[in-house]
């Protein structure tokens, strides 16, 4: 009889069913206290009886398939990627959609297709594989989503001033669901997003003219936030010819020999037509020019649209200066102030010699009219004359 193998070297019966070609093995194992005949009866004989046991070998594997997105726009294409982990290289496999696909390649344990023109909502891409025996199949859902291109409505974009104007913005549906818009405009704060039509009525004003509106629509799908946005309108406001003290100061200062400009405009839609005139003649705003004393006085200037006109009157100053009358003029004072001063002084001075000669002319009088005294009969004058 043959050695029979010890017990410790004999693996559980549950050990024998696990792992990959440990069945393999088992051709070379003795069980204790079982007689194996040496003819006649195969050695296979034990192994084909574990084999009905446990079954075949097994062999785990996985199947994967990934998309370049899980969603996509109407009518948009993906890109998918099938692939398994089977050491099989010959492992069958395939692709089920009902979308309209294009096979892009396909080799050991992978396939790869591309989905076009995808229009259905929700969309399931089966993937299998199939390894020694055991088939696995895997699922992609694609959702193709549609965002509408919102709508803007002016009621009146050229409106008059003062009057109603009814703004709207819409869309059609969307896929999925959940749709929100909101209005944006150029001079206004933004709106908060708001699901459904959107509407606005302003009464048309002069600040009103030229302002930009736009319908904005939001979706989100998925993580992410898609947005799309309408041709821009520009509301236009007509309104009659202004002007005021800050386009048209109604007080000009100039300076002789300067170029100046006579500043006056004025606005208004449609754009006025803006005339000034000096003295019934054209005098331009806004044209510089030397300036001359002549340019001094009133200048009225006239604007004027299809609804009607707008006047202004502005008075000009002209400051100047003249360096070559101050010279002769500072002579002449000079001269007079000279004049006056020697006149002055030559008065003072004859003042003063009459009266020193007055007291001499009073004396000689006097002595001419007193009598000779006795005894100086034949004396000479004082003034050495000799008596009569």
């Amino acid at each position: 009889m043959g050695d029979a193998a010890p017990l410790s070297r004999v693996p559980p019966p549950s050990a024998l069913c696990r792992g990959d070609g440990l069945w393999l093995l088992l051709p070379a194992l003795r069980l204790p206290g079982v007689a194996m005949p040496r003819r006649g009866f195969p050695a296979w004989s034990l192994a084909g009886l574990l084999l009905a046991l446990c079954g075949p070998p097994t062999n785990p594997f996985e199947v994967a398939l990934e998309g370049t997105s899980s969603e996509v726009g109407y009518g948009g294409t993906v890109l998918l990627n099938c692939s398994t982990s089977c050491r099989d290289a010959g492992a069958p496999g395939g692709l089920e959609t009902s979308l309209s696909k294009e096979w892009v390649g396909r080799g050991p344990g992978w396939l790869s297709i591309r989905l076009r023109n995808i229009t259905e909502p929700l969309s399931d891409i089966f993937c299998y594989f199939s390894c020694f025996g055991e088939r696995k199949v895997v699922t992609f859902t694609v959702l193709a989503y549609e965002l509408p291109q919102p709508h803007l409505a002016i009621s009146n974009p050229n409106a008059s001033c003062n009057e109603t104007v009814a703004i709207a913005c819409s869309s059609a549906p969307s896929w999925p669901p959940g749709l929100k818009l909101r209005l944006h405009s150029s001079r206004r704060p933004p709106q908060p997003w708001a699901e459904g039509p959107v509407h606005l009525e302003l009464t048309a004003g002069e600040d009103d003219d030229g302002t930009e509106f736009s319908c904005e629509a939001q979706l989100s799908v998925g993580n992410r936030t898609l947005q799309k946005s309408s041709a821009t309108d520009m509301l236009r406001v007509m309104y009659q010819p202004q002007m005021d003290d800050g386009s048209c100061p109604p007080s000009q200062n100039w300076t002789e020999g300067q170029d100046e400009t006579l500043r006056c405009s004025a606005r208004g839609n449609p754009p006025p037509l803006l005339e000034c005139t000096k003295d019934g003649e054209p005098f331009p705003a806004g044209v510089p020019r030397p300036v001359t004393r002549a340019h001094a006085g009133t200048y009225h200037c006239q604007a004027t649209n299809q609804l009607g006109t707008a006047v202004q009157s502005i008075t000009v100053r002209v400051h100047y200066h003249d360096p070559d009358v101050a010279v002769p003029v500072l002579v002449v004072v000079l001269a007079v102030a000279a004049l006056l001063t020697a006149l002055t002084v030559y008065r003072i001075h004859y003042r003063k010699k009459k009266i020193r000669q007055y007291p001499l002319q009073e004396r000689h009088r006097r002595l001419a009219l007193e009598p000779p005294r006795s005894g100086q009969e034949g004396a000479p004058l004082s003034n050495g004359g000799a008596p009569p």
